[in-house]
């Protein structure tokens, strides 16, 4: 079992003239597992885990975790 857990961001970057909703993904062999928004906050705070059953899953040193802070947008794109 592999378990991640996201905590928090700190001093996030406003971008256009917003505030960051921010959410984070967690990859992990082609899994994509998302955390809540925190709305309105450059230092949010997730406190979120995630799991990956690993059974029968070979580990090599190319076994990466890729963890991405984003800015959710209503409207257009997510950045």
């Amino acid at each position: 079992m592999l378990r991640v857990f996201v905590l928090r961001a700190e001093n996030l970057q406003i971008i256009e003239n917003d505030i960051s909703d921010a959410y984070c993904t967690v990859t992990f062999q082609g899994v994509k597992k998302k955390t809540k928004v925190i709305k309105n906050n450059l230092n949010p705070v997730w406190n979120e885990g995630f799991e990956w059953d690993l059974k029968g899953t070979p580990l090599d040193a190319s076994s990466e975790i890729q963890i991405v802070v984003k800015d959710h947008e209503t409207m257009g794109r997510n950045r």
